[in-house]
């Protein structure tokens, strides 16, 4: 078996090179891999080197004129299609209360006319499939001969090696990066032969917003996660509050940061959270930790080092960290991550992920959905991010305290610190529902799902 990585993002980086996934298709005797990566490929040799496993540069090139043309068309189109989708949620509300979007209103109202001739975004998308074109990566596969490209980013509209791999007739296989991937997307640029997901919930989403056939999806869990289900891997509490310089008996209150560049309210919340701390409205001695998001900017965050009862975590990694995604995890990286996250005594966030992972961890969270009284339009404010589709199975499931004022903020940190155990159940469905494996043992199934699905592509052709 033979396999092609496209290295795309820091996500699929680091599903990559921490977990065991790698290292695993290794020790099967025959496995050949080569990972295509935008990353410098020195730094990715550095990290693993093994006589069946080759490090290419993956080139992005820009997509053709009409193939901008064409995706163009399929975004527009798609939101007509899928209106209640993340993606369109987002782009009506641009288009209705941002009154300089008078091209995107117009573009909308011109695809419902093409839906109403019978054009949809499905064709649309075919159609771009017979342009463009990647020569080094055509060679690559014309000296190799794999028997699959694998990637995660839905929508990589600078990858014209996708095609490539198409007009060859090697199966394309979408491992879905993450939880509101196919939802708030959009509409795919190349449609892939099999793809793998995270749940029974995420195939039913890949069927619903992207015509998926079910037969040829994978449910193998969230690879990232792995090292949460293998406690004897983190740090405990005592170490994890050395590390950090936190006394052990203080109670953890772990601000997750978001991206700036999408909600200006991150620093304020941390102001607030520190008064509250500070005013002695809490009735256990706490200590605010901040963890800054790799997608946000360190520097956002510098007045507030060595403030009383506040310590700020930035992760560690090598490369440009704002702005684009070159930013590589160091390898000690995600144990930490997943470490600080365990010993969190409550969680807080904006709108992300994170509630998934402390729900792992069986750890409170609280989301803030105000705007931490900053001034916002309707399309930045943070309400926004509870209207979208990929959120409502958080709180179909009551899993996570929502807060919408500062007087309930602080009533939610009570409850968590007081009584941890509120919402347990709401968390155990969460996970059962979003994350759906939790032992651990994803490397395993995506192995065995790429076996399979190979075989099965050999059989139909």
């Amino acid at each position: 078996m033979k396999l092609v990585f496209l290295v795309d993002s820091v996500q699929f980086f680091r599903d990559l090179f921490r977990s065991p996934l790698l290292t695993h298709l290794l020790k099967q005797e025959g496995t050949e891999l080569i990972l295509a990566s935008i990353f410098n490929p020195d730094v990715l040799r550095s990290e693993i080197s093994h006589p069946r496993l080759k490090v290419v540069a993956l080139r992005q090139r820009k997509a053709s004129l009409i193939n901008r043309w064409l995706h163009s068309m399929a975004r527009d189109v798609y939101t007509i299609e899928h209106p209640v989708g993340s993606f369109a949620q987002r782009r009506w509300t641009v288009a209705e209360t941002n009154s300089s979007e008078t091209s995107l209103r117009w573009r909308l109202l011109l695809a419902r006319v093409w839906r109403v001739i019978g054009l949809n975004s499905q064709r649309l998308i075919r159609i771009g499939e017979r342009f463009g074109s990647d020569p080094g990566f055509g060679k690559l596969l014309d000296d190799d001969r794999p028997d699959a490209v694998i990637y995660s980013y839905m929508i990589p509209a600078g990858f014209e090696c996708l095609k490539e791999a198409r007009r060859r007739q090697i199966p394309l296989i979408l491992m879905v990066a993450s939880w509101d991937n196919p939802t708030s997307k959009g509409p795919l640029t190349v449609v892939p032969d099999y793809s793998i997901v995270w749940s029974e919930q995420m195939r039913d989403e890949m069927k619903e917003y992207h015509g998926l056939p079910p037969d040829r999806m994978e449910i193998a869990g969230v690879l990232y996660f792995e090292n949460y289900f293998h406690p004897e891997r983190l740090l405990g509490r005592g170490e994890s509050c050395r590390d950090l310089g936190i006394p052990e008996d203080r109670k953890i209150i772990h601000f997750a940061t978001g991206d700036s560049a999408i909600m200006n309210c991150n620093q304020e919340f941390i102001r607030i959270l520190h008064r509250i701390l500070e005013s002695g409205q809490l009735s256990m001695p706490s200590h605010l930790l901040v963890r800054v998001s790799p997608k946000d900017k360190f520097e956002l965050y510098r007045e507030f080092e060595g403030l009383p009862n506040l310590t700020v975590q930035y992760p560690s990694g090598r490369g440009e960290v704002y702005g684009g995604h070159k930013w590589i995890p160091d390898p000690g990286e995600e144990l930490e991550r997943a470490s600080t996250i365990r010993n969190s005594d409550v969680i807080l966030s904006v709108s992300s992920s994170m509630v998934l992972d402390a729900s792992c961890f069986d750890v409170p969270t609280i989301n803030l959905a105000y705007d931490a009284g900053m001034p916002a339009a309707k399309w930045e404010s943070v309400d926004r991010f509870y209207l979208y589709t990929h959120a409502l199975p958080v709180l179909e499931e009551e899993a996570t305290l929502v807060v919408k004022n500062d007087d309930e903020l602080v009533a939610a940190l009570k409850v968590a610190l007081e009584k941890p155990e509120t919402k347990r159940e709401e968390r155990a469905r969460l996970l059962r529902r979003l994350v759906q494996f939790t032992d651990g043992k994803t490397h395993e199934r995506l192995a065995e799902a790429f076996a399979r699905l190979i075989a099965r592509n050999r059989r139909s052709t």
